[in-house]
């Protein structure tokens, strides 16, 4: 009987070490893809999160629903925050004003890519990767090195984003700013976000009657709003 239960033992052991592995191994994965200098994603992992404690990026998803976006920079602008905004090619093409405006005010210019609703296999990502990235430069002569994959297969869109140089992100805290009021997604900044964090918005009316306040939590805590370069690199 005592063998028995030895062996029992052994297996509980063997069952717990396992485990251990296999959470350490989740937790280098996410990790690995924005420690250090570099912050191109590898191994088929975008970065979730910056490694520039003293900073918090916001990311602006363009695509749709974007009446605010002219009240959301005049709200920037009055708080001197450039933040980044990662826009759809298909967007860029319809709203060059907005878009130029946007640059000329230095915010950082992102894409999700020409159709981010649309998702493929490689040929689909990287041709409407490029075609996004040609309806951006052609209105403001930049080229986006950072690529917001929304909800699009991860390791296809990284293996895409590397061929073409950008740099894929995700975020840490997603804002929901399409659901609930400007108390809700506040609430959902306030005692959650963190140094390096990457927070995702949408330019929706509830999101631009939050933003001062979002701002205002952020800087109280020491931490300054910004573009997801200024926040994924030491």
């Amino acid at each position: 009987m005592k063998r028995k239960k030895t062996s029992r033992g052994s297996r509980d052991i063997a069952v717990n070490i396992l485990l251990a592995v296999i959470i350490a191994g989740l937790y280098l994965a996410l990790i690995l893809p924005y420690s250090g200098s570099s912050t191109v994603a590898t191994a088929g992992y975008p970065i979730y999160k910056g490694s520039n404690r003293e900073a918090v990026a916001i990311e602006c998803a363009v695509c749709w629903d974007a009446q605010a976006i002219p009240e959301i920079l005049d709200v920037l602008r009055e708080h001197n925050v450039r933040i980044t905004f990662a826009v759809s090619g298909e967007w860029a093409k319809q709203n060059g004003g907005l878009l130029r405006r946007m640059a000329d005010e230095g915010h950082e210019i992102a894409t999700m890519g020409y159709a981010p609703s649309e998702d493929g296999r490689g040929a689909f990502i990287r041709n409407d990767l490029e075609k996004a990235l040609d309806a951006i430069r052609s209105e403001t002569g930049l080229t986006p090195e950072i690529y917001y994959c929304g909800s699009r297969n991860a390791s296809v869109s990284a293996s895409c984003a590397r061929k073409l140089g950008l740099t894929m992100v995700k975020c840490t805290i997603d804002l929901a700013c399409t659901i609930g009021t400007a108390d809700d997604i506040i609430q959902r900044v306030n005692g959650h976000a963190n140094g390096g964090d990457i927070l995702l918005v949408e330019p929706t009316a509830a999101f631009l009657q939050a933003l001062p306040d979002i701002l205002a939590l952020l800087t109280d805590r020491g931490l300054t709003p910004g573009t997801i370069s200024g926040t994924i690199y030491d």
